[in-house]
Order: C-alpha cells, then structure tokens, then sequence
C-alpha cells in the first residue's frame, strides 16, 4: 500500500513520537510509508526510519492565513498530497489535510490524541470539522471513553479505538543523569510546561510531603509559557530546595533507569506515551484518574490513581510508594507488562488494518 501520514512537525510530544513509530513500522511491514509535515520552523525531536519518505512543506495556520490566503493554502496542500499519490492517508491531529483528501477523493483516517471533547473551539471551525470527520473512514482515539462519547454526539464520524503503543525498555548501561543530585531518591514529570499538565497541583501536592522525605526531590523535566510562573509558585511554596525544573532532554531512558517514581498530575491527557515509556522500564505510578491514565494504571496493581485535583490525595499516595521500597519494586515488576498490554505490534496490526479496509 502505499500511505501518506500527515503531522504538523516532529518536535517533541508524545503524538510526534507515535507517528514516528507507526511510519516506521508500516515501512518495515514492505508499504511505500511518506511523512508529510506542514510546520518547517520547528526542528525534528526525533529521528525517522531511513525507509520513509520525507516531505516538509511550510503552511501557515488558516487563523493566520485568514479567508483569502485559506484558499492559496488549500491549493498548496492538494498539491503536496497528490505528490505523495497516497491510496490511504493517516492524519494525527491535521483538520485541514483532510479538505485536500476530500477534493482528491482519496480515502483517510484522521486520529486525534487529545481530549475529543476539546476537538473544536469555534462555530466555524465545529462546522469543518464535522463536515470532514463524518467522511473520514474512521476517526481514531485513544480511549473508550472517547468512542462512546463520538458515538453518542457525533455518530456519523465512526470511532475506533487504537491505543498507543508501549516498547519494550531499552537494555543497557544508562549513566545517572548529572542534574540528579548524588545520594538523592527522585520522583519525576515529563511534559509541556503548560497548565493541561498540572505540574503547579504537583509542587503544591509535593509541599505537602517534602519536609517528610528529605532524601527525595521532585524532578519536572520540559519547557513551556508556564515556566517562569512554576518556578515563582516553587519560590512560594518554599520547595525550591528539592525541586528541580529542567529543560526537555533527548532521549529519557537514563532519567527512567535512575528515578524511582512518576507522577502525573494532568488536568487532561490523550493516551500518554511518556506513562508507558516510565512504566516499561519499571516506575511505579502515581496519577490524576483523568483521561488516558486510567486506561494506562492498573490502581493498585502497578500504580495508584486519585480524583483528579485532589492535591492532599495524590500527596498521600506519593509518600505511600516513597516510604515503601518494596511496594516500590512490586509495583515496578507488574509496571513492564504494559509492553504486552499495548504492544508495537497490535498497534501496527490495528491501523493497517484500518488502511487495507479504508482502501477497499
């Protein structure tokens, strides 16, 4: 088959690392594979497989381009489609691709990795996606939960659900990274510094225990327009001492081989991949019950999940696996299985799957 797969950029992100993962995959499988981006101006966070085909192209948004320049952008974007001579293409979270499929009459799935019920945010915009999703040949998500709510409000846009893939953890020798401090235990984050996340609920759930545990420091690794505000309310809540707030790092797995616990305290998630990257190499977990971990988190099994923004919980359950190191390592053993619960392969299976239906 041959198969374009269209992403705005491949800077870092969890959608970005998915799509890395699933062109190569689909190349190795023998499919003529081409990844077409439409943001030039940021740089690739992650390498791609020799056996894809690469395409960049600079667009501007259509809220920049406005309606006039909509068309001239429109007009560029079929063209850079039709190049590819797709006979399926894969959108991650790329509205406007689907316009150019659309008019070249060439079959596609779109797969968001948000919350879909943040898909749309204007009338207008509400309008065109509904006009494109409901002829997409499936709209994917990561969740349950997200099926049964396209089902119940949007039935015409027939839902699946594909759940990102877990691989297996990296074996080898991983020197301790040099910002974690000698001698110290680290319970760590990894995201966009941006309130989605939540890291401002993590430092104040982290000041609730910190003077109890004063072996360990919270590491909060990524960058974002709340970086200066976390480090303020650091200063604040006078846990700056034990807190560490550190610039996206290529490559985590010396950062997961040396740390002892993740936490995420997101007000909202698609389907994590930087849960199942700490979980494969054996962190236990603590999470907000939202969206995407409590697919992900088994509660009490390799994990534990709270109400979401109940700080004093998520509190309480960190300082339940920081005391305890043998419920630490439990928790970790149960935490590699999630490579065989949402493996490469059933992944791969499930969207060419998708592809050789959509084709047909």
């Amino acid at each position: 088959m041959r198969i374009t797969c269209v992403i705005g950029n491949l800077g870092g992100g969890g959608a970005e690392r998915v799509m890395t993962y699933l062109c190569g995959g689909l190349a190795a499988r023998g499919h003529e594979v081409t990844l077409l981006t439409l943001d030039n101006s940021v740089p690739d966070f992650y390498p791609l497989d020799d056996k894809v085909r690469r395409v960049r192209i600079e667009l501007p948004t259509f809220k920049k381009a406005g309606f006039w320049g909509g068309i001239p952008r429109l007009w560029r974007l079929i063209w850079a489609v039709r190049a590819t001579r797709p006979q399926v293409l894969i959108s991650f979270m790329t509205v406007s691709v689907l316009a150019a499929c659309w008019l070249l009459r060439i079959p596609y799935i779109y797969a968001d990795h948000l919350d879909v019920r943040r898909l749309a945010t204007s009338l207008k915009w509400k309008i065109l996606c509904n006009f494109l999703l409901r002829r997409a040949y499936r709209v994917v998500v990561l969740s349950e939960r997200d099926r049964k709510f396209i089902a119940w409000y949007h039935g015409a846009w027939k839902p699946a659900v594909i759940y990102n893939p877990a691989l297996p953890a990296e074996k080898g020798f991983f020197p301790r990274p040099d910002f974690f401090e000698p001698g110290k235990k680290y319970a760590i984050a990894v995201g966009r510094l941006v309130k989605q996340k939540g890291f401002d609920l993590l430092l104040e759930a982290w000041r609730r225990i910190c003077e109890d545990f004063p072996d360990w420091r919270l590491c909060i690794i990524g960058a974002g327009e709340e970086e200066a505000e976390l480090k303020g309310l650091a200063d604040t809540l006078d846990v700056q001492y034990c807190v560490q707030l550190v610039p996206p790092v290529q490559g985590l797995n010396a950062v997961y081989r040396h740390a002892e616990l993740y936490a995420m305290s997101s007000r909202t998630e698609g389907f994590p991949m930087v849960l199942l990257e700490a979980m494969a190499f054996g962190l236990p977990v603590v999470s907000f019950n939202c969206n995407g971990p409590d697919a992900i988190v088994r509660d009490g099994v390799d994990g534990f999940l709270v109400k979401p923004g109940y700080t004093d919980r998520l509190a309480a359950k960190m300082a339940d696996l920081m005391r305890d190191e043998e419920k630490r390592r439990a928790f970790g053993q149960k935490a590699t299985e999630v490579t065989q619960r949402f493996s490469l392969q059933k992944y791969l299976d499930a969207y060419e799957q998708l592809c050789k239906e959509a084709i047909k």
